[in-house]
């Protein structure tokens, strides 16, 4: 084996799986951490948006009473 050649490793049937283990662990996270973000917003914003809905239903303003208008 010369300097410049690296030992062989048998410890997986991958190879460089060591290298890809680190990056689907990044991936990993990144997926969690956006579903997180996802779930915390519909939560903070599903009640906002009911609360207008509401507001505009009680005001007169029902989507489901407006006639249809073609064109």
């Amino acid at each position: 084996m010369t300097r410049v050649e690296r030992p062989a490793d048998f410890d997986s049937a991958y190879p460089y799986a060591h290298a890809t283990s680190r990056a689907s662990t990044i991936k990993t996270l990144a997926l969690l951490a956006a579903l997180l973000a996802y779930a915390a917003g519909f939560v903070i914003l599903y009640p906002i948006v009911a609360g207008s809905v509401a507001k505009s239903v009680s005001e007169g303003n029902d989507p489901a009473m407006m006639q249809f208008v073609s064109p």
